[in-house]
């Protein structure tokens, strides 16, 4: 009988720059005279009327509407309108959301540089989410050239306002040596500043941390905690990673239950290894009861995905008929996805049902 393969206990590990930028915020008011509007297309037309009459309030309102789709459909260019009149009578909030639409090209054509502009003239005024965006802008050098000390500086600003993914991007600019001299020690500091917001991701990279002693002392529990907490605040990487910890013992008694939770979390959120995973604990009643065509469901999903080692147990489960209806034909298929990854055994594999499949064509 062909063999399934078992568990893959790798962490998980992110290595890109977290980059988004900041979205306009949905309140129609100043956070000290916030009200609460059911229907806003009933406020457009006295809101028309003000931003008609020069009132930079009611013209970023009337901008903050078309762009969000709160009274029709969204409509970029309406916003890039309304914003550009109210950026132009200095308000930083206008200014800044004008500067979004320039940079990714909604209702006005791309333009980088007028993006920068109107981040820094925000910036300028102490808006937090302006210079957290004209951070990210030094730093990936858009519309302007790289200055990794510049973005530094104002992803501390921006932070001290309250603004926590700039301190995880001066974390992440620490952790991977983007631009400055890599500093593990200075990154967790800065994570642990985010992650006081509960960032997710900054406590995600605690986490991985303190169980590697990366930067700061290693200590399993304290590993094991900001896993969790990252994980409860929906961030997957977390997610899989927490159910390895349990699946293999590290730092903690080994927990398959515990396991197979965080697992199945991760595989329920796209997390192909995590899918892999969930699908061998099905196989062999680790954790959760044994359900082969649970494991055939999860399996799929991985190898879907590309995951090689799904794919080969599912080409096996295909060829058994175990969990799922026997089909040579299918196996054959996962076997090749396999082999072409590389993979030594599906190659062998595939090769003796090939040469069975041409002696039973020659007979």
């Amino acid at each position: 009988m062909t063999q399934l393969r078992l568990f893959t206990p790798f962490l998980c590990m992110i290595v890109f720059m977290h980059g988004a930028y900041a979205k306009p915020a949905i309140t129609l008011s100043d956070s000290n005279n916030s009200i609460v509007v059911n229907d806003p297309s009933v406020l457009i037309p006295s809101l028309r009327a003000a931003a008609e009459k020069g009132e930079a309030d009611a013209q970023y309102s009337l901008g903050n509407i078309y762009q969000q789709g709160l009274s029709e459909d969204v409509n970029y260019i309406k916003a890039a309108f309304w914003y550009k009149k109210a950026a132009d009578q200095g308000l930083a909030k206008a200014q800044n959301n004008l500067a979004n639409l320039y940079a990714d090209g909604l209702g006005v054509e791309r333009d980088l540089v007028k993006a920068f502009e109107y981040y820094k003239l925000a910036a300028d005024q102490n808006y937090p989410l302006a210079q957290y965006n004209l951070a990210l802008a030094y730093k990936n050098g858009t519309g302007t050239e790289k200055n990794a000390l510049r973005a530094i500086d104002l992803f501390k600003v921006a932070g001290e306002q309250g603004i926590s993914d700039a301190n995880l991007n001066a974390g992440l600019m620490y952790f991977f040596g983007d631009g400055i001299k890599e500093n593990r020690a200075t990154a967790a500091d800065w994570f642990s500043k985010a992650a006081t917001d509960g960032n997710s991701e900054a406590l995600y990279y605690l986490a991985v941390m303190s169980e590697k002693g990366d930067g700061i002392t290693q200590d399993y529990i304290a590993a094991i905690y900001f896993y969790t907490e990252s994980a409860e605040h929906g961030y997957v990487p977390a997610m899989y990673n927490l159910g390895i910890m349990y699946a293999t013992g590290s730092g903690t008694r080994p927990d398959n239950e515990k396991a197979a939770y965080w697992f199945t979390k991760a595989a329920e959120n796209g997390n192909a290894d995590a899918q892999y995973n969930i699908g061998v604990m099905y196989d062999v009643g680790g954790g959760v009861p044994q359900d082969p065509a649970k494991a055939a469901q999860w399996y799929i999903k991985a190898a879907e995905q590309g995951s090689v080692d799904a794919q080969y147990n599912l080409a096996v489960k295909y060829l058994e008929g175990d969990g799922i209806t026997k089909n040579k034909g299918r196996a054959i298929y996962w076997f090749t996805k396999a082999a072409s990854q590389n993979d030594p055994d599906a190659q062998a594999y595939l090769a003796e049902l090939l040469k069975d499949d041409k002696y039973t064509e020659d007979k």
